[in-house]
């Protein structure tokens, strides 16, 4: 059994002394849970370990303190006590919290010798991958986007999440509205506050366009977006004017909109309200290259916009893209940029952000589980070390893929390795990116790797084959075969792996034996 030594003092038993709220409660519960079950900690002890929330302490931000005659954890509030003790049981302990249903509890003493405080650096922290679509998990990680119940610290609430145009004024998604027209200005802000009056506790609505580029066109729009040398122009005013109707009554609600396709680039007059929040989205964006390298033309324009948002509005969420939309099942070797893009949005004062990731699949063919904790712990801690980076990464691995777990490692550095000199987006063939030459002259070297990952997987060896799906498809691309193809297929319909964001394959009108990445082509939409 493990030993808890607190400045040199092994400690056995303790006394929890949480303050009054439920979340405090919680929270003391929690870290008895915990400690006495990898270190045999009881709780009928002297030792005092003091659980409160504390007013000089920012929200979901913690101070640990330790002593001969206790630990004290303080927290912005009950969500900050909470995370206290899921960081103290990090940082000091080695517990990792990899997925719902995957736990990992260190090793060796457990040793308190120096204190530990943290704020984190994103306001927001939204993950939607269903890998991770727990509420535990997600409070565990530092999400707080999902809903998490108040005795368990609450979460941030959207009244209206993105794309809102059709919510609220009934045009449809393939079409915008006139930002010009009061009529319509009327019916958005009649709908924010129906939101806000049956939902006190919303604190952020989107108004934002709809998910299409059908901009209007007419006589007043053109010439503010004219003048304002954006089409950000007429969105921005529009939105200042609903953010100004509300205030007053709701002076802790943010309006939040999009600057995303035509409305990226900021407007030449117009600046957000100071409860406007701007999402700027990194959709056109490469993600073989970080975000600020300025010699990638896709990602200069991006750094461009976030540095132009940044001189004039405070209040900045972002949302990235981490996955292949189109193409789900064949790897994405995006690993590489993961923390550098993390830490350029915490440089450049981004408050929220939303990484989106594979939001319709249960379970991934590819590497969904890896890269939805990895996400998850960057934005906890988007200055964390490569070292660290690259530790929880490997830890992550071992723990999910069992003993050969290195194999797979070697495979993902190789992968990344095979997008040199290229571009990535988010909607492209997997052969588009990855350089098909050096894929094949690797191929029995890479059907090695997954080989040896699979003898020595023991009890983890269904997730092991799982996450092959992703090269036998590769290896589908290299040689077309009907039989292999229709196999591959029937298995991602076993295993309730999705194919793409939009569409289901329909195997009565696909060609089994053409490359997966066409397969979708002749299939339907989803609805």
């Amino acid at each position: 059994m493990r030993k808890l030594i607190v400045k040199g003092k092994e400690i056995t038993a303790v006394k929890y002394l949480p303050g009054e709220s439920v979340p405090e409660q919680n929270a003391a519960k929690e870290l008895a849970a915990y400690l006495g079950k990898i270190a045999g900690i009881t709780a009928d002890g002297e030792f005092p370990v003091v659980l409160k929330a504390a007013d000089d302490i920012t929200k979901d931000g913690f101070r640990i303190q330790a002593g001969d005659d206790g630990i004290t954890i303080l927290g912005g509030g009950g969500s900050g006590v909470l995370h206290g003790v899921y960081e103290f049981l990090e940082h000091y302990a080695g517990v990792r919290f990899f997925t719902p249903t995957l736990e990992t509890y260190g090793n060796g003493d457990i040793v308190v010798d120096a204190d530990y405080a943290f704020t984190p650096v994103f306001e927001y922290r939204q993950s939607d991958w269903q890998c991770g679509n727990d509420i535990m998990w997600s409070l565990k990680n530092g999400i707080n986007n999902r809903p998490i119940p108040e005795e368990w610290g609450g979460y941030i609430r959207y009244g209206a999440f993105v794309h809102t145009m059709q919510r609220f004024t009934g045009i449809p998604q393939h079409e915008q509205p006139c930002l010009s027209d009061p009529k319509v200005l009327e019916q958005v802000i009649a709908g924010v506050r129906d939101i806000l009056a049956k939902d006190p506790g919303c604190t952020i609505v989107s108004v934002s366009q709809n998910d299409c580029q059908n901009y209007c066109k007419c006589e007043k729009c053109a010439a503010v977006d004219a003048e304002e040398g954006s089409h950000m122009g007429t969105l921005l005013r529009f939105v200042n004017a609903v953010a100004d109707n509300i205030k007053e009554d709701y002076p802790h609600v943010i309006i939040d909109t999009l600057a995303y396709q035509y409305t990226r680039n900021v407007p030449k007059i117009t600046k957000p309200r100071e409860n406007v929040c701007i999402r700027l989205c990194s959709i056109e964006c490469c993600f073989c290259h970080p975000l600020d390298d300025i010699t990638c033309d896709q990602n200069y324009r991006f750094y461009k916009d976030i540095v132009d948002w940044n001189r004039i509005c405070d209040r900045i969420y972002i949302w990235d893209y981490v996955t292949d939309f189109a193409h789900y099942v064949p790897t994405f070797p995006n690993f590489g940029v993961l923390r550098e893009n993390m830490q350029f949005f915490a440089k450049h004062h981004v408050r929220g952000m939303y990484p989106e990731g594979a939001h319709n699949a249960p379970v991934s063919g590819e590497f969904a589980e890896l890269r939805a904790y990895l996400l998850a712990r960057l934005m906890w801690d988007p200055y964390m070390s490569s070292v660290k980076y690259h530790k929880y990464m490997d830890e992550f691995l071992a723990a999910y893929y069992g003993e050969g777990w290195r194999y797979i490692r070697a495979y993902i550095d190789l992968m990344g390795s095979f997008t040199q000199e290229r571009h990535m987006g988010i909607f492209e063939k997997p052969f588009n990116y990855l350089d098909e030459s050096k894929v094949a002259a690797m191929e029995t070297v890479l059907d090695s790797l997954w080989d040896k990952a699979e003898e020595m997987a023991g009890d983890r060896l269904d997730y092991v084959q799982r996450s092959r799906i992703q090269w036998r498809h590769l290896k589908l691309e290299l040689h077309p075969d009907a039989e292999e193809g229709r196999k591959l297929y029937d298995e991602c319909i076993a295993r309730n792996i999705k194919w793409n964001e939009w569409r289901v394959i329909d195997p009565d009108k696909v060609n089994f034996g053409l490359k997966p990445s066409v397969w979708a082509d002749a299939s339907m939409w989803q609805m």
